[in-house]
């Protein structure tokens, strides 16, 4: 039974199954006459396809060189969950210090350039092969801009060399993925650092305070290992009694804000800026020698 309009297929006849294939023609028709054109697009077709591997790996030329400087370090916006499975990393962080900006000559040359501030991490790998960290990640989870009150005194030098470069005011959430190479033998533990900088600052002496936290990436997953917090301050450390913050030797009298037309705006600048230091800080970050110092002087 079938619906009115339906047709039946039929089988064949003979004079059906007799008839010839129409002629082949067009593009692959020519190259099948010609065998030195097929072998040729199947050597450019393997050689696409070996392009293509390649550009499927993720930074695969990191992979390949060694010792070349990382590439300019860019801003993303907050990354989507890894859709990566979750695994055992056989690495693991084990420590992250804070090492502050150092002067590179004489104490009381006020033009002499300071070192990049330095992250530390160091690192274990207790799996029963090598293991490779490539990526460093890094998460803003809050930053301000300090600015002297007290006295403006000269723009401090900086040096012009760093692995991260950060932006003077990034976003909370902003994710900085930093190329690295660290290579590490089975149960064998390193050390590397990373230099910080920032790409311009708010006025030629400001200080700029990053909070952050740091995540390791290795052996070509996207699954983070947790390194720590820090918080860094660039170009320079804060210290007690150098214009940035009210501190308690305001408080029990051993300095005062010079008497001047400005006096009520200094003071409100001091105090502002240690509320605004004091929420950077928050609790559990690592934090250099000069800041852990500084810290609990704070009002």
């Amino acid at each position: 039974m079938r619906a009115d309009g339906d047709e039946q297929d039929s089988p064949p006849g003979p004079d059906e199954d007799a008839r010839p294939a129409p002629p082949r023609s067009g593009f692959l028709h020519r190259l099948e006459n010609r065998p030195g054109l097929s072998a040729l697009v199947a050597l450019a077709s393997f050689a696409a396809l070996g392009v293509g591997v390649l550009a499927a790996v993720p930074d695969w030329r990191d992979m390949l060189s060694s010792g070349d400087p990382p590439p300019a370090v860019q801003a993303l916006r907050p990354e989507a969950p890894s859709s990566y499975p979750v695994e055992t990393a056989a690495v693991r962080a084990l420590d992250l210090v804070v090492r502050d900006p150092l002067h590179t000559g004489e104490p009381d040359d006020p033009d002499a350039p300071l070192t990049p501030p330095a992250v530390e991490i160091t690192v274990h790998n207790s799996g029963t092969r090598r293991s490779v960290i490539t990526r460093v990640g890094i998460t803003v989870e809050d930053t301000a801009v300090i600015s002297q009150c007290g006295a403006q005194g000269n723009s401090v030098p900086v040096s012009a060399t760093y692995d991260v470069v950060l932006p003077p005011a990034p976003a909370a959430g902003d994710v900085f993925r930093v190329p690295v190479s660290q290579q590490q033998a089975a149960d064998e533990a390193d050390r590397f650092a990373l230099l910080l900088g920032t790409s311009e600052r708010a006025t030629p002496t400001a200080v700029h305070l990053y909070r952050l936290r740091f995540d390791l990436e290795a052996d070509g997953s996207r699954t983070r290992i947790p390194a720590g917090t820090a918080v860094v301050t660039l170009p320079l450390s804060l210290r007690e009694g150098d214009g940035y913050f009210w501190s308690e030797i305001y408080d029990s009298g051993e300095a005062t804000v010079p008497d001047s037309p400005g006096v009520e705006e200094t003071v409100a600048c001091l105090r502002d800026n240690s509320r605004t230091i004091k929420r950077v800080l928050g609790s559990g970050a690592e934090l250099s020698p000069k800041l852990a110092k500084a810290a609990p002087t704070l009002r």
